[in-house]
Parts: C-alpha cells; sequence; structure tokens
C-alpha cells in the first residue's frame, strides 16, 4: 500500500470497520450511493491507486457516520465521547448540535472539551453568534474552575451523585459548590434540575429564576422552570415560563409542545394549522381504518411521539375546521334492514333557521327513513308541504299534541323500528342514521356526541362547540343524550302500554330508558344544535333518609400532626352528624411539638394509633380500619386537608346508599383554589392522571364532568370512602403498594366485584399535597420504589391501563387531558360500541337499608 501522509486513507478504512453499526453501515451505503459496500481489497485498491472521486465517496461516507456518531453521544447525553470528539481536531461539528453539546459540557464540569468543540465548529461558521456567545461562557468556565479547586471537587461529587441517581445529595454538593463560587451559573442550572427531581419544586423554583437572570440568552432555562412549576402544579406560571423560552428561542418545539400540552390555545392552534399545511393530518386520517386495528400499540406510540400527533388531534377553537376535515366515517354496510323515523318539532327556530334544517332533514328521508314532524303554526305547515312535496310520502305531519300511544301507531304502521328525537333546532349528520339504525340493533336506545352551531349567510352550518361525551353513567341523571335520542320502536310500544300520557320529550323517554338497560354511546359528532340549548341540570338529586350511618375516618400522620389536628377539627366543625363520626390518627413516628398536637386530640375523644414501621400507607389504612368497630361506612384521608362543605358526611351517606357504589372521592383543591383532583384518568400516557389539575375551582370540564356528580374509574386516596362490607370483600388495601398507585388498585378491585366508584364535587377540601409522607429519600432507591409498583401494576391490570370508560375515545391522549380530540375510524366505533354491550352496566339505584 501507497504512504499515507495525511491520514485521509486510514480515515477512509475506518469507515468501512463498521465501529457504529456495522449493518446500518452497510445498509446506508448501499442506499446512499446505489453500489455494493466496499471490501477491504477494494479499499487497498482504492488507496493504492489515485481515484480521487472514489477517494472523495469514501470520505464523505466517514464524514457523516462521525455526526452519526456525534448526535447519538448527544441524545444520551454522554459527556466523555462528546469531550473525545472534540480532541478530534478535523472534527466540525454543526453548529447547532455544537451549541447543544457544549452547553452539555459545560454543565458537566468540562469547559475545556466544550471550548474546543465550539472552536472546531467556529472554523467552518466563523459568524455564528451564538457559537462565540457558548466560547465564550466556556472559557469562563475554564476560568472559574481554575480559580476554586475545591469547587470544582464538589462538582465532581455532585456529578458522580447525579449520574447514580441521588438527586438530593447532588443538589447539596453543588450548593456547597456555589456557596463558594456564586457566579457559576452551569452549577446553579444542576443544582435546580436535582432539587427539580427530588421532589423539593419549593427550593428549585427560586434557583431556576436566579440561573434565568444570568443567562438572559439561554431557552433551556425557562424550559426547565417552567416544568418545575407545572410539577407544582402552577400551570399559569409555567405558562409564561415556556413563553419566556419561546422569545429567546422561537424556534423552540419543546417549549411549543408544553404549551400545547397545557392548553394554551393559541400554540394548539398553530401547531394543528401548521400540521394542515403540511398534509399530516389528511395523511393520518386516510390511514384511520388501518391504524385502528393497531389501536393498543397505536395509543403507545401516541404517547411516545406527541409532538406528532398533536399536530393531527384539534382544539376546541378549531372545531369547524375539524369538521370539513374530518366529516365522520359512514356506518359500515352488511347490517340488517332497519328503519328508522326522525321526530322534529317543526315550530322550532326562524324561517330560515327552519328552512336550512328541514331542507336538510327531508334529503336524509328515503326507503329507510322517514320524517314525523309536529307543527302548530299553520304557516309554517303550509310552508313544510310546499318544500317537501317530491318527497311527500315520506313525511308526516301531526299536530303538537301527539301522544305516546299515537306515535307508537304511527310508528308501526309505517313499519319502522326505531325512532330519533329531535329537539329544538337539532340537526342530524347526513351518517347519523345508518349509526342509530346500526346501535338500535344492539340496545334499546343510543345516544351520540354533540355540537353547536350556526347557519351562515351562505346557507352552510358552522360548528362551534363540541360536546364529546361519554358511556352513560346514571349518577350523571338526565345531561347526558344532548338534544338527540333513538330509541327501539318495542321498547316505546312497551312504555306506551304503562305510561300512555308520558310526553314524547328526551327528558320523559331519557329517564324511562336509562332505567331499563344502559344507553348506546356512538363517539361521533352526529347532530349539531344550531339554536339556544334550554338550561338542563347536570343530575338528578338521589334520595336519602333515616337515621345516620356510622362513619368511621382514618387520617395517617408522620410529621405533621398540627395539620392533622387541623383537618379533624375542620371534619367535626362541618359534619351534619359529628356525633356519629369517629376518628383514629395513626401516629407513624410523629416527634417534637407534633406529639403535643396528639395529646390534645386524644383528650377531645380522637383516638391514636401507634406504629412506627416503615411507612406503608395500604398498611397503616388497613390496620386502622380493623380498629373502628362497627363504622359502616369507612373514610381514608390524609393529614393534610382542610374541610370546605357543610354537611360532607350527608353527601357521602347518599351517594354510598346507591345500590353498585362501592367508593366516593370529593373534588380537592390547592390552597390557590385551583382544582388539584376531579377525579383520576387511568388511560391517559398509560398512568392515571388527576383531573382538572391546575383549572380554576368552578371550570366546568369537558361537558361539566368536574362540577357533576359522575361514575369515574378510580378516585384518588387522599380522601376517598367505602362501603366496609366492599371494603372487606376486596381485602382491604394491597400492601404491595406502599406509597402510589394503592388507591386505583382498590377501586379497580371493587369494579371486578360490580361496585362503582363516584366523583363527587358537593364534597370539597384543601390539600396541601404531599406531606403525609414526611420526607423519604430521593433519588435511585425512590424511582426503584416506584418503578416496582408501576410494574406490578402493569402486570395486574393490563387492559385498565388502555381504557378508561368514562372517557370519550375520541379525546387525544398527545395532550394533557382534554385538550384537544381526533377523528375516530368506523372500525373503531365499532369496537367501542360492542365493548359497552360487553361490559355488564351497573345501575345504581337508592337503597335505603345501606
Amino acid at each position: 500500500m501507497a504512504p499515507d501522509p495525511t491520514g485521509e486513507r486510514t480515515q477512509a478504512g475506518w469507515a468501512v470497520a463498521g465501529w457504529v453499526d456495522r449493518d446500518a453501515n452497510i445498509d446506508a451505503w448501499q442506499i446512499c450511493y446505489d453500489r455494493p459496500f466496499p471490501t477491504v481489497s477494494d479499499l487497498d485498491s482504492v488507496a493504492a491507486g489515485d481515484d480521487k472521486e472514489e477517494m472523495g465517496i469514501l470520505l464523505r461516507f466517514y464524514a457523516s457516520l462521525q455526526n452519526l456518531r456525534f448526535d447519538q453521544a448527544l441524545r444520551k447525553r454522554d459527556a466523555d465521547a462528546l469531550s473525545a470528539f472534540a480532541g478530534e481536531s478535523g472534527f466540525r461539528a454543526r453548529p447547532r448540535q455544537a451549541l447543544a453539546a457544549a452547553r452539555l459540557l459545560i454543565e458537566q464540569g468540562r469547559p475545556v472539551a466544550a471550548a474546543a468543540l465550539v472552536q472546531n465548529a467556529l472554523l467552518a461558521e466563523p459568524g455564528q453568534k451564538e457559537l462565540i456567545l457558548a466560547l465564550r461562557e466556556a472559557v469562563q468556565g475554564i476560568v472559574v474552575t481554575a480559580v476554586s479547586p475545591a469547587a470544582e471537587e464538589l462538582a465532581r461529587r455532585a456529578d458522580a451523585a447525579r449520574d447514580a441517581g441521588h438527586s438530593a445529595e447532588a443538589a447539596t454538593l453543588y450548593g456547597e459548590a456555589l456557596s463558594i463560587l456564586p457566579d457559576a451559573t452551569h452549577w446553579r442550572v444542576q443544582r435546580a434540575n436535582m432539587l427539580k427531581d427530588s421532589g423539593d419544586l419549593a427550593a428549585a423554583v427560586p434557583e431556576y429564576r436566579r440561573a434565568q437572570l444570568e443567562r438572559p440568552e439561554d431557552a433551556d432555562i425557562p424550559l426547565q422552570l417552567g416544568r418545575a412549576l407545572k410539577q407544582a402544579g402552577k400551570n399559569d406560571e409555567a405558562r409564561e415560563s415556556f413563553r419566556e423560552a419561546l422569545r429567546r428561542d422561537p424556534a423552540n418545539r419543546a417549549a411549543r409542545d408544553e404549551l400545547a400540552w397545557l392548553g394554551e390555545p393559541q400554540d394548539q392552534v398553530q401547531q394543528t394549522l401548521a400540521a394542515l399545511e403540511r398534509g399530516e393530518p389528511s395523511a393520518l386520517f386516510a390511514l384511520a381504518d388501518v391504524l385502528s386495528t393497531l389501536q393498543a400499540g397505536f395509543s403507545r406510540i401516541e404517547r411516545l411521539l406527541p409532538s406528532v400527533t398533536s399536530g393531527s388531534a384539534f382544539p376546541p377553537e378549531l372545531h369547524d375546521l375539524f369538521r370539513r376535515h374530518c366529516p365522520p366515517p359512514t356506518a359500515p354496510a352488511g347490517h340488517a334492514a332497519f328503519r328508522l323515523a326522525i321526530l322534529i318539532d317543526a315550530d322550532a327556530g326562524t324561517d330560515r333557521s327552519f328552512h336550512a334544517r328541514f331542507d336538510a332533514l327531508i334529503a336524509l328521508a328515503s326507503r329507510d327513513v322517514v320524517l314525523i314532524a309536529t307543527v302548530t303554526d299553520a304557516g309554517r305547515r303550509d310552508d313544510i308541504l310546499r318544500r317537501a312535496a317530491p318527497e311527500a310520502d315520506r313525511l308526516l305531519i301531526c299536530r303538537a299534541s301527539l301522544t305516546l300511544p299515537e306515535l307508537v301507531a304511527l310508528l308501526g304502521e309505517y313499519r319502522c323500528q326505531g325512532l330519533l328525537v329531535l329537539e329544538g333546532e337539532t340537526l342530524p349528520d347526513a351518517v347519523a342514521p345508518g349509526w342509530l339504525s346500526l346501535a338500535l340493533q344492539r340496545a334499546e336506545s343510543a345516544y351520540a356526541d354533540g355540537e353547536s352551531g350556526s347557519l351562515r349567510p351562505d346557507g352552510r352550518i358552522e360548528h362551534h362547540a363540541p360536546v364529546l361525551r361519554s358511556r352513560h353513567d346514571p349518577q350523571r341523571g338526565i345531561a347526558a343524550p344532548g338534544r338527540a335520542l333513538a330509541l327501539r320502536t318495542e321498547m316505546l310500544a312497551e312504555i306506551a302500554a304503562v305510561q300512555p300520557d308520558l310526553p314524547a320529550t328526551i327528558a320523559a323517554f331519557w329517564a324511562v330508558a336509562a332505567d331499563r338497560a344502559a344507553p348506546l354511546h356512538i363517539p361521533l359528532f352526529l347532530a349539531c344544535d344550531i339554536g339556544v340549548a334550554p338550561a338542563v341540570s347536570l343530575e338528578s338529586a338521589l334520595a336519602f333518609a333515616g337515621a345516620p350511618v356510622a362513619i368511621g375516618c382514618v387520617i395517617p400522620t408522620r410529621s405533621h400532626a398540627e395539620d392533622a389536628e387541623r383537618f379533624v377539627h375542620s371534619l367535626r366543625r362541618t359534619a351534619r352528624h359529628p356525633e356519629a363520626l369517629s376518628i383514629i390518627v395513626v401516629d407513624n413516628g410523629v416527634s417534637g411539638e407534633g406529639l403535643a398536637a396528639l395529646a390534645r386530640l386524644s383528650g377531645e375523644g380522637v383516638r391514636i394509633l401507634r406504629d412506627h414501621e416503615p411507612f406503608n400507607w395500604s398498611r397503616l389504612n388497613n390496620r386502622a380500619a380493623a380498629e373502628l368497630g362497627e363504622a359502616q361506612i369507612l373514610l381514608f384521608a390524609n393529614d393534610d386537608m382542610e374541610m370546605l362543605t357543610q354537611h360532607w358526611d350527608d353527601e357521602l351517606r347518599a351517594v354510598l346508599a346507591c345500590d353498585g357504589v362501592g367508593a366516593v372521592g370529593a373534588k380537592l383543591l390547592y390552597p390557590d383554589r385551583t382544582i388539584q383532583h376531579a377525579g383520576l384518568l387511568c388511560s391517559w400516557a398509560g398512568r392515571p392522571e388527576h383531573e382538572g389539575r391546575g383549572e380554576a375551582e368552578d371550570a366546568a370540564g369537558p361537558a361539566g364532568r368536574w362540577q357533576c356528580r359522575r361514575t369515574a374509574l378510580a378516585v384518588t386516596g387522599a380522601f376517598l370512602a367505602t362501603v366496609r362490607a366492599d371494603y372487606e370483600a376486596v381485602g382491604g388495601f394491597d400492601p404491595e403498594f406502599p406509597l402510589g398507585l394503592n388507591d386505583v388498585d382498590f377501586c379497580l378491585r371493587l369494579r371486578e366485584l360490580g361496585r362503582g366508584t363516584v366523583y363527587t364535587p358537593h364534597v370539597a377540601l384543601i390539600h396541601h399535597e404531599s406531606k403525609t409522607r414526611g420526607k423519604h429519600a430521593a433519588g435511585a432507591a425512590q424511582a426503584a420504589r416506584a418503578a416496582a409498583e408501576d410494574a406490578r401494576f402493569a402486570a395486574r391490570w393490563p387492559a385498565r391501563l388502555m381504557l378508561d370508560p368514562t372517557v370519550n375515545p375520541n379525546w387525544s391522549e398527545s395532550l394533557a387531558p382534554f385538550r384537544a380530540y381526533r377523528a375516530p375510524a368506523g372500525a373503531a366505533v365499532l369496537r367501542y360500541l360492542d365493548d359497552q354491550l360487553a361490559e355488564a352496566t351497573t345501575t345504581f339505584r337508592h337503597d335505603p337499608t345501606r
């Protein structure tokens, strides 16, 4: 082989040595150059010859592999590998990658390597202002570490603790280093990161804020500050911090994703519009039916790729755009023939509104659809006859006082197997008859998602606010069906036989139909209200009578007995029947002044149960529950609470008196009166998520679900009441979940026994979160315990992690809960209908014996 004084041929030889991933190198080579990958003998031939083109190809391929390896090291935050690149004088990182790597190296106390890396990048991009600023920062870091070997040693130890997962120890060491060199901003950022990771958000936020002032050009610091504030439930402050990150770096995708996740309408709207321009949603919708067959796997992919799927999810602000791009799919063919009648109030609405609505309705009339219009106004009656002349044989005009037996007789005469009742100015979608007919072949009644809209001057319907409903929930009374309800004729005939005077209204039909069997929910926008909907009560009150049922309350405390004392006083002060309330406070290591608080409680009739074993929430509560004697209702609560609701005990008794209810939870608020908990979602990002977290106290939530009593898959153990018999039937809380997920596991085990869980906003408390457990060791040990609990939970409840039947399936999990929705595939809708029928639905009724 010829001499190689420049080293170029040696570098070319490295390219074929396979030092990154041999198979990947070969594939990349063959794709890029459309030729076989060179062998060692090929390389020898190139080295011995003067083929500059061939040598250039090899060198370019080598440079590409070098950049690939650099990007891999950057993604893995591998400081050792990045430092090695800094020592390669011929390597030139791309400016953005060089900046990111330099900042990482500075944070990890390697300013010399950072300076070399940036200097090499500047040789290729001499005018890059950001690179020059990064070089200045690196040089400053070199000076700082040279001035204070003691601080550098502390920082080195802090780095080691951080890498070992000991966040709290690392935070302390970074703090000691900063006490020597307070201007070392990179250590301050690291200290803030470690404080955040160890759960000390109150200490992390001020450190981030100071670092943000010291580095006015660094967009990553406000980004991390925003994440800390979001974790603390301070969503408004978090949004402002993410906006600051965008002011510093308008291209910061992470900050924009965070704002979209927090429900920042402007950012989510921008993301969706940009995705539409790129054609992303159209491509995804085209694949919808294929992807629906991989639903579970696609849900996991969506959670892993929020920045991709969030572009195909629509915020409510773009609902009209969503309806134009995503019309509901047509019902699948192949089901049995089914004739449907549509009942409308022809007197409703202005002439212009009625004309648009009636023309659309008469267009639906066909061999399988008959239109029944009730009317009193003679002019409107004549108008109907003129407009419907071509389809007169499919139109029935009746007086407004039409009785239920007369309606049933008409349905029988025209051989209609089902009826769709539309109230007010509600307009069905063109595909509605097909889906409702299909649903009524599976169930006695059905309803769908809804929306409001208005009639534009050009005659087009402009769609406004969506209403994504959930499966039938008896706790919510008549609110669920909206202004469109489909019913099977044979069921109406049975009702007419025993209740002939029942008015032909949705409220009346719903009350009877829902009491017979669970109505089927269709997760599609099938009816648009182009008028003003009347006010409808969100729930029907549950009756309760009789002597007060005894409630036994368990409150574990570790290092905040004074909080427990205040909580006990608030419970007694607000209860309607404090004499029926017995309380046990579990002392799990109280010391100092807390012992005096426990002594005072003991003197007031509160029982103190001492248990100084390691904290295990489940075991502590189980032990105390066994001591509560004859209490028929067990209440488990954290010590860091304050009851706000007068007569809260009556509400617990009323809900738990319903047949089929096994547990009930309350609305919890942060001290600033924003929501901390309004029920638990079990299907968001694969892990339970508090509903409403960070929202205003009076925020309604989707379809008003945060402000009404409703079924929930689970509620938090911070305030959870249950019937003793049900608690004993499932064996109490599982000690295998000592810290987390014990409440969700308990609710799901109740559900397996046919006992539901209810969330009620009619009991509200202030919750000073995370005091009950005291200060646990942070870092690797805590992470290992949490990982073990997660794995145990996933093994026990794999299906429950993927589906929450209380949530409309069209909400997108790529963002925070209830921020955006997506278009469903027809096959997915069918599976959803079948799932409802397969799952036994509990009917909740009052039981005065409980």
